[in-house]
């Protein structure tokens, strides 16, 4: 069976100033979601299911109707309608969505088998996909979970410094730690981070994980943990490097860790559009895609 590819397209784009994930890139207003969508599907993924949220919800169907091609293997699910273990006056104080593991387990209804997770709003190439669909069919067993890791070359931008987890593997490719560092740019040739700190190995995790179905188990587990012991429930979010960290440690999982060569690239500030954009439109231009996106 090919997997599911699950797209986390439920953000409010608080930093962006609207939907990202619905904001035109491509030649013919296609979004970066229609990318992933196409790249996924040419590359070994079966179906997608994808997250939503009510604010967005007409304007994503708008989009699922155009995808002629792609749009009876697309099913969808609402991250703020998932509310079944949170009580009525929590949830009623709920400032912001609850976080990536919670838009993961909003969607267990709605897949069987393995599955990748990606962000909506992120460019993630084709080879990653591929990637990470041949993991997923080779690979199994309850305990075989994987993520894409990047070059961090790959994931810079041209406004400004970024932060990423920067991961490391053991001897046996799998994943030992990631680190959240800060500050990260390019300078004459060489890597630095905050305090012109050198970065000389590790790869970028952006969020392009591999799961198997016994995942959404853990997440209900952990999600009662983290309603009785997180400090705010007002804000703090529930998210899933916490609950593979939780995995690993209790010696359930082990991670490969995928290296990918492409280029990343995703959108959070209103500057960082028009790069998308442009980057976008070189690759239909090159024939990566074709333009318009769905016939």
């Amino acid at each position: 069976m090919k997997p599911t590819l699950l797209i986390l397209a439920a953000g409010r784009g608080s930093r962006f100033g609207g939907a990202k994930q619905v904001t035109p890139m491509g030649p013919h207003g296609e979004t970066i979601m229609e990318y992933s969508i196409y790249d996924a599907l040419n590359s070994g993924f079966g179906q997608i299911v994808l997250v939503i949220n009510k604010e967005v919800e007409q304007d994503t169907f708008d989009l699922i109707n155009k995808m002629s091609a792609a749009k009876d293997k697309i099913s969808y699910a609402y991250q703020d309608l998932y509310t079944d273990m949170i009580p009525a006056e929590i949830q009623s104080a709920r400032l912001k969505p609850w976080g990536t593991a919670h838009a993961i387990m909003s969607a267990s209804n709605l897949i069987k088998g393995s599955f990748a997770m990606i962000n909506a709003d992120d460019y993630y190439g084709k080879e990653a996909f591929r990637t990470m669909a041949e993991y997923l069919q080779s690979y199994t067993g309850a305990d075989n979970y994987s993520m894409i890791g990047y070059d961090l070359i790959n994931t810079l931008s041209e406004n400004g410094t970024v932060s990423r987890g920067i991961s490391i593997s053991d001897d046996n490719g799998y994943l030992s730690s990631i680190t959240e560092t800060h500050g990260i740019h390019e300078k004459d040739g060489k890597i630095y981070a905050d305090e012109n700190q050198e970065i000389t190995e590790g790869l970028a995790s952006m969020n392009f994980w591999g799961f198997q179905n016994n995942l959404f188990d853990e997440l209900r587990l952990q999600f009662k943990d983290f309603l009785s012991t997180t400090k705010d429930l007002t804000k703090d979010e529930y998210q899933i490097p916490t609950v593979i960290d939780q995995m690993i440690k209790k010696g359930m999982i082990k991670v490969s860790v995928l290296h990918s060569a492409a280029k990343w690239f995703g959108v959070t500030y209103k500057e960082d559009a028009g790069f998308a954009a442009k980057a976008i439109q070189s690759y239909v231009a090159d024939g990566k895609y074709p333009s318009p996106l769905w016939n």
